[in-house]
């Protein structure tokens, strides 16, 4: 074998036992995730977090609910795991010697602050022309200034609304009342009445809220997933994928 050869392997074994070193203190978590019915739950988020760190690392369960993180260095570890409709379920941990967290979901009943805007908008009545048209008005005039889902979380009776549009339409862009020196944003004026009727149906404080955002934990390995009327959002297997 030529010198050159055998430099070429030294330096390759020198390489490979540098890595070795390098993680050898370093600790495999994994684990399952499952609602409490049982149901093996895919693409939930787990997130782990050193105790005395600033960085979070995050990977998500596959179709079978489990979830593996690449190398964490040793340390205490707080880690949590989270899907939509489902309460945030939490540990903590050292590592070594933990190497396995597994993890079950509590449903919440009233899970609409959890939804992304675009769901909670697309979920929004639409069965006749007249909620069409209410729609479209929510998402020109309602979501300018601030997301869908800071306005549909909140649960209002029709006077209720009357009472929130009346002051955003008195509002400029920053919040800021203005209403003693300039005229009501015309539009919002003009709608107000049938805007807190169609809002007061899809989001009242006194019944169940007509949002029909569709949300389903599939079991034998499907994933967990928000649907909205028109459409979904579905999380992938991993964060690195």
């Amino acid at each position: 074998m030529s010198s050159a050869h055998t430099g070429l392997f030294a330096g390759l074994a020198a390489t490979i036992v540098g890595m070795t070193v390098c993680y050898a203190g370093d600790a495999i978590l994994s684990g399952s995730v499952v609602s409490a019915a049982g149901e093996k739950l895919g693409g939930v988020t787990v997130s782990a977090k050193p105790a005395d760190g600033t960085i979070t690392t995050t990977v998500f369960t596959d179709e079978a609910g489990d979830y593996f993180f690449p190398p964490l260095p040793a340390g205490n570890y707080r880690v949590w795991a989270q899907a939509v409709t489902f309460q945030t379920a939490k540990a903590e941990l050292a590592l070594p010697p933990a190497g396995r967290q597994s993890f079950v979901l509590q449903p919440i009943q009233d899970y609409v602050r959890q939804l992304p805007g675009n769901v909670m908008l697309a979920a929004l009545p639409e069965e006749t022309d007249q909620d069409r048209r209410m729609k479209r008005l929510v998402r020109n005039d309602c979501t300018g200034c601030h997301t869908a889902s800071f306005i549909l979380q909140h649960r209002f009776d029709e006077a209720g609304w009357q009472a929130i549009i009346e002051l955003m339409k008195n509002a400029n862009v920053y919040g800021t009342f203005v209403g003693k020196e300039r005229k009501p944003s015309g539009i919002l004026d003009f709608h107000q009445k049938e805007l807190a009727a169609y809002l007061a149906r899809a989001r009242s404080g006194r019944k169940r809220h007509a949002v029909q955002a569709r949300t389903a934990s599939v079991g034998r390995g499907g994933a967990c997933r928000v649907q909205g009327v028109r459409r979904s959002a579905r999380s992938g297997r991993r964060a690195s994928q």
